[in-house]
Order: structure tokens, then sequence, then C-alpha cells
């Protein structure tokens, strides 16, 4: 019983990619997949001008889906610094109030685990007009 066991565990592991192995290259620095939220949003950070911030980056819908992946709405937040929002949002994660916040869409390139993507974003309630596009890093 105990082989079965450890045998369906080590079949599970290898089956599905580990959320914080998803790692995407961008001409700004790497995009990692950090986390799911219980709410149904994927967790992804991306660089930013300083090293020792990350804005982090709320897919709706997108939590879990390594296949069939194409389109996703969300939300990217940051520490409060440089342009804030006049209105502010509650973090996703945390629910702490953000005031550097904007809309953000991500569509993938190729529909399954690992595939690359563009992403666009906008601050505040602004339509979404900066462009990233991000490659997948595998193991060589």
């Amino acid at each position: 019983m105990k082989s079965i066991i450890a045998a369906s565990l080590a079949f599970a592991a290898i089956a599905l990619p580990a959320i914080a192995d998803e790692v995407w290259s961008t001409p700004v620095g790497d995009v990692i997949y950090e986390d799911d939220l219980t709410t149904g949003e994927a967790v992804l950070s991306f660089p930013t001008g300083d090293p020792e911030i990350r804005s982090m980056a709320y897919f709706t819908g997108m939590a879990g889906v390594f296949t069939g992946r194409t389109y996703f709405e969300g939300v990217w937040t940051e520490s409060e610094v440089g342009d804030a929002c006049s209105v502010a949002i509650a973090d996703p994660r945390t629910g702490e109030p953000r005031h550097n916040w904007g809309r953000i869409h991500i569509v993938f390139t190729e529909p399954d685990f690992p595939g690359g993507w563009v992403a666009m974003r906008g601050s505040c309630f602004d339509t979404p007009d900066q462009f990233l596009v991000g490659k997948p890093v595998t193991a060589q």
C-alpha cells in the first residue's frame, strides 16, 4: 500500500509543473509564477526599475491552468512609489490598500506549459498600453 501511495505522489509531482518553476525571460528581467490564490487568481511577479521591488500581477481564472492557456485579465500592484493613482485598490493577496496599480492583460502564444506570452499593462484606470514579451525559461 505504501508503495502505491509513494508511486502516486511521485507521478503527481511529475505530471504538474511546480508553480515556482515557471519563469519567463523578458527584456527587463525574469517574470516568476509565484502562487495561486484560493480565489482563482494566478500571482506573477515582474521586475521593476528597482531590484528591491517587484510588481505583482493577479490574473483572474488562471490559477492552476497549465494547459489550454489563452487570454487572462487582472490587476498589477506595486509598493507605494512613483506614479500613484488617486484611488486605492485592495491588494488581492494581502488586502492592503495600494495606490500604485493598474489593469493588466496577458495573451499566451502557446496554449500549454511551457509557453510564451505578451502582457499589456496600464496605470490606474488607463487602457493597457505598455507591452512586454515573455519567453519561457526551460532546463537545457
